[in-house]
């Protein structure tokens, strides 16, 4: 049933448009202030938080069923699905899974229903797979932690509301693994803006930027996990990631 429902919808509210999104580097659906308001319809249907809890106004369905909503968006458009399960996996899940419950209750709503974007960030100019050699840095001030730095090729950042961002709280831990922290970055934050737009080869319509942070306030209590474990973060995750997003070759 749910691969019918999503089938129907995606063929008739995204292929239409899938050739035009690629064709213009832009997916204007994420936004509900546009006539084509196709992620606030994704949340109506209760595919974003589709494995969140229903306390936080998710589905509590099952990764299988995350796979084959992830696939058939795919089917219609690559690049929205990308977009789906960055937003879905990567930003709700991380949440979901990692989360404290005034976080879960102050983020996740919004980003279930479509309200919200949501986006990961941990690519840099010089380090992607390589996540220990990230150079962003977040400095311990009072209540807050100032971050400097930038990252790159990240998956809804030109529309993301909430984005979890990996950076250094400790540079001369060794192994360098141990001192990454992951944090919950929310637009409009001082010190924190998105730079270039990004182009690619292949899957277009996924909007794709470059973030700065000059000096960026981030309150101590946006901290997402331990601080300095945010690679158990980032790894707790991995493997229900990768099965999630193999939905979108599949499709």
């Amino acid at each position: 049933q749910l691969r019918q429902t999503m089938t129907k919808f995606c063929q008739e509210h995204l292929a239409p448009k899938a050739q035009q999104i690629d064709q213009e580097n832009e997916f204007k659906g994420m936004r509900a202030s546009i006539s084509c308001d196709f992620w606030k319809k994704l949340g109506e249907l209760g595919v974003l938080g589709i494995t969140a809890p229903a306390e936080y106004g998710g589905s509590a369905l099952g990764y299988l069923d995350h796979v084959l909503v992830m696939e058939e968006i795919s089917r219609a458009s690559a690049a929205v699905g990308l977009s789906y399960g960055a937003h879905s996996n990567l930003c709700i899940n991380q949440l979901v899974r990692n989360g404290n419950e005034a976080q879960k209750h102050k983020y996740l709503p919004k980003l279930i229903s479509g309200e919200h974007i949501g986006a990961l960030a941990m690519s840099e100019p010089n380090s992607g797979s390589d996540v220990v050699s990230m150079k962003l840095k977040a400095d311990k001030k009072g209540d807050y932690f100032v971050l400097n730095g930038n990252k790159f090729w990240i998956t809804n950042g030109p529309d993301a509301d909430v984005l979890i961002v990996y950076a250094k709280t400790d540079i001369n831990v060794v192994p360098a693994s141990r001192g990454i922290t992951a944090f919950i970055v929310e637009r409009g934050m001082p010190g924190f803006r998105t730079a270039q737009k990004l182009d690619k080869l292949g899957m277009r319509g996924s909007n794709t930027c470059e973030l700065i942070f000059e000096d960026c306030k981030v309150p101590a209590e946006n901290v997402l996990g331990a601080l300095s474990k945010g690679v158990y973060v980032l790894m707790s995750g991995l493997d229900l990631e990768r099965l999630v997003l193999s939905g979108g070759p599949l499709g």
